[in-house]
């Protein structure tokens, strides 16, 4: 009987320690297989850890060259939260290109390799392409993938604000100037300057793009002529505009595709998001370069209407980018004066209304690199090996119907920044950079529907406090109860 228990136990305990050496096995393979096909899972709602579309764009851009990245980043060996958080990072970076290499070095212990990389303060990080680096002391997306812009760059391009008609100011800070603008503009290696055409007699040949942002009075006749040059050179123009002012401008417009009507644009979902009725928001984009697979909504303070034209001339293609909601609708200054917001159909237009419009037009002067429309009859075929270097330039133009969706106030709020910043590129030929931007880490403006805000309102002022005041008075009548049953 002894030895059939101490058999059965021998046999137990064989078949958990079986057990067990079965259940390391498998431990052991599952850690062997996930350590040979890593794979990360962003569960974060705003996709904290997860690369923007911008990034794997520039990434992919250097996929295409066959150019590795070298990465040094220069920290002490004692601040290992920061390089913890920073080598999380920079394998993001490395999962989507493998030619993406980091090295960790601590300038004090390694003093040979501080010294030959000139670093004097760190944290420092050098991103190295060819012959080219580029040093950064931040490290976070933004500023890693605005680095790596700048490795892609042979040259820097210029974007020209004009000034002298009342325009917003890049170098303004108040909630109506562009020193948003210029910051996000000069961090994808643009040089941002003012130009006055008024001193000039053309617009400088380096302009890669030209902006008129919000004139309160039209350019004068020599400053549109010198403005009709550069476009027929093939340059790219970005013009937003204010409601009920610059008829000039807006005539000048009329010649390349766009219809720009003496109006602003009422929309009630706006107010439903929490916004202004003068506040329309956009959700409805046309495909397009700028636009593609762009999906955030926009707002568009104060605007009038900008649409493209169905018969424009030849050599010119136009097309309407960004509409209101179905529930909105234009009316007139008059109107506007008077409070009356109402639908007229004899002086307004039923939403949607395009308030954002394109226009690419056949460049007409030599000089510039474009050609004639003659010329483009004896181009060559797709797919000829001078098909790019024979290919007709042709000019870009943007009009928006609102000036202050770029303003400091405004840049930030949902897509406002995005949707410009894509502008700027398109227009500046650097398709590349056209996408949803690497997220900030600082707060953004959250917004909120009226029903949500009243929600918001109504539940922790009012009803969890009233829960409160109300079961402490069940309490105390049940207390009373009992004490005079007793």
């Amino acid at each position: 009987m002894a030895r059939e228990n101490v058999r059965r136990r021998i046999l137990l305990g064989s078949g958990t320690a079986a057990g067990i050496m079965v259940f390391l096995a498998i431990l052991i393979a599952a850690q062997y297989i996930i350590l040979q096909n890593p794979k990360r899972w962003d569960l974060t709602h705003a996709k904290r850890y997860t690369l923007s579309s911008q990034s794997k764009n520039v990434l992919e851009t250097f996929s295409k060259n066959q150019a590795p990245i070298d990465v040094l980043a220069f920290y002490e060996s004692k601040d290992q939260s920061d390089r913890d958080e920073v080598r999380d990072l920079l394998d993001q970076y490395r999962d989507v290109y493998s030619q993406f290499h980091y090295t960790f070095v601590d300038p004090d212990k390694d003093r040979s390799v501080a010294i030959a990389n000139k670093i004097d303060a760190y944290p420092t990080t050098i991103l190295k392409a060819g012959q080219r680096e580029e040093r950064i002391t931040t490290v976070d997306e933004e500023a890693v993938t605005n680095a790596l812009v700048k490795l892609l760059r042979t040259e820097t391009k210029k974007v020209y604000l004009l000034k002298g008609h009342g325009e917003l100011s890049p170098d303004a800070t108040n909630e109506t100037g562009l020193s948003v603008v210029k910051s996000q503009v000069e961090r994808q290696n643009y040089k941002v300057e003012e130009l006055i055409l008024l001193q000039t007699p053309e617009v400088p040949t380096d302009a890669a793009v030209l902006i008129i942002a919000g004139p309160k009075t039209d350019p004068m006749e020599s400053e549109i002529q010198a403005i009709r040059a550069y476009i027929a050179r093939g340059g790219s123009l970005l013009v937003l505009l204010n409601p009920f002012k610059t008829p000039n401008l807006g005539a000048f417009l009329k010649d390349y595709g766009f219809l720009t009507a003496e109006d602003i644009v009422v929309d009630r979902m706006s107010r439903a998001m929490g916004g202004d009725y003068l506040m329309p928001v956009i959700v409805s984009y046309v495909n397009f370069p700028i636009t593609k697979n762009f999906s955030v909504a926009s707002f568009f303070p104060e605007a009038r209407s900008v649409r493209s034209k169905s018969n424009a001339k030849a050599g010119i293609e136009a097309q309407d980018l960004a509409l209101t909601s179905p529930v909105s609708w234009t009316i007139n200054e008059e109107q506007l004066k008077s409070g009356n917001a109402n639908f007229d159909e004899k002086t307004g237009m039923k939403g949607p209304v395009s308030v954002m419009a394109v226009s690419q037009v056949l460049a007409k002067d030599a000089k510039g690199g474009g050609s004639s429309v003659e010329e483009t009859k004896q181009q060559p075929k797709p797919g000829s090996s001078d098909e790019q270097q024979h290919k007709p330039k042709k000019a870009r133009i943007v009009v928006l119907g609102s000036s202050l969706m770029a303003a400091n106030k405004y840049y930030k709020l949902q897509g406002n920044g995005d949707l410009f910043m894509n502008t700027v590129s398109w227009l500046a030929e650097d398709e590349n950079l056209i996408s949803i931007r690497p997220k900030s880490l600082k707060a953004q403006p959250f917004v909120l529907t009226s029903r949500q805000a009243i929600s918001f309102f109504l539940i922790p002022v009012v009803l969890v406090p009233l829960v409160w005041i109300v079961a402490g008075i069940v309490v105390y009548v049940y207390r009373r109860r009992s004490v005079k049953v007793a």
